[in-house]
């Protein structure tokens, strides 16, 4: 049974891929090809989970008007002639797709040779990949409920699985700290803003707080040059992410729907400053379903200064027990099973394209 699994572009993508992919490893009867952008980080983490990896060109198509949009068109023609000899020599059953632009080479090709294909959308607006696939997915799972979305077209090929994340979130048990511990994360690629801001109350969290903070590894370099203290740890760019999280007592984070499955298994309280600028205002959207249901703290970042931050900080960290709370609602948002729903459909699929050829 050759399945193939394909999205990146983030690591919000990505992960769910490898929850996905570290299942189907124990069947012995499956074979998997994971195909993403030719990102060093997207093969680190394939090779990390000892997952069958090839990077194609993509192209992305930008919602303004952009040089970059040009020649962007020619790596996803690259990409397409890439896709056809990938689904031409390995022949997959069935595929995956996670989403993102790096899926269309593969997508397209999928269409054309008829070659069923599983969709999962992770965030609560519908991206543009994923809108498209929809019109010849043989189902589309969903990360959160359908009632949050709006105007879901092909209702017969919804299915609610939740999005699935690794066996290591859903150890709730701390390494063990001696000081009250936060985590800050803008993601794999990290967020300047957030790290601007943090930045300037470094010297005030340092005090009270041991401060983890994943950075994204463009801004890594300066921020160490900037500030150095025992009790704040600088990361670039981690696989030990669950660890981090595990331990952290409040989670500050962009509000991608991946990270928030994250930080859901694990029950964790966080502060969430969705990214305005992604496509269709999804996080701003994730955030606030989060923030109504009393599952996290949602601030926008148009308005956020160092001083308000740090204030939110201090009371939540002075208030256990709405923590704890906060935690017992983000919880309420994840589903354990989501990895072996997502792989019944797969195998569902999978079978009936067996029977028509």
């Amino acid at each position: 049974m050759k399945i193939i699994l394909t999205g990146g572009g983030t690591a919000g993508h990505v992960w769910p891929l490898i929850a996905i992919g570290e299942s189907l490893q124990t069947n012995h009867k499956v074979k998997l090809l994971y195909i993403g952008s030719r990102s060093l980080q997207e093969r680190e983490i394939a090779e990390k989970f000892n997952l069958p990896f090839k990077g194609i060109f993509v192209g992305k198509w930008r919602a303004y008007f952009s040089v970059l949009n040009f020649l962007d068109l020619f790596k996803t023609i690259f990409g397409l002639i890439q896709g056809f000899f990938i689904i031409l020599s390995f022949k997959p059953e069935v595929i995956f797709s996670k989403g993102g632009y790096v899926t269309f080479p593969i997508l397209y090709w999928a269409k054309v040779f008829k070659i069923p294909v599983v969709a999962h959308e992770s965030d609560v607006v519908m991206g543009k990949a994923n809108k498209w696939v929809m019109k010849f997915a043989k189902k589309v799972c969903l990360g959160f409920p359908p009632k949050y979305y709006k105007n879901l077209p092909y209702s017969e090929k919804i299915v609610y699985t939740g999005t699935p994340v690794r066996r290591e979130f859903f150890d709730k048990i701390p390494i063990g700290h001696d000081k009250p511990t936060i985590l800050i994360t803008g993601g794999s690629q990290g967020a300047q803003k957030i790290n601007q801001i943090i930045s300037e109350i470094l010297p005030d969290l340092v005090k009270i707080y041991d401060v983890y903070h994943l950075c994204g590894e463009n801004n890594f370099e300066e921020l160490k040059q900037k500030f150095t203290n025992s009790n704040y740890h600088l990361i670039g760019f981690s696989l030990e992410t669950p660890a981090l999280m595990r331990n952290a007592d409040l989670i500050i984070s962009r509000a991608g729907a991946n990270t928030l499955a994250e930080i859901s298994a694990l029950g964790k309280p966080s502060i969430l400053i969705p990214l305005e600028s992604a496509y269709g205002d999804h996080q701003t959207a994730n955030a606030k379903i989060y923030s109504e249901q009393n599952a996290a703290v949602a601030i926008s970042e148009k308005n956020l200064t160092g001083s308000s931050l740090l204030s939110i900080i201090n009371r939540l960290m002075d208030d256990e027990q709405f923590r704890k709370l906060l935690g017992h609602h983000a919880q309420e948002f994840v589903k354990q099973d989501a990895t072996s729903e997502i792989l019944d459909i797969l195998f569902s699929s999978l079978q009936k394209y067996g029977k028509q050829r």
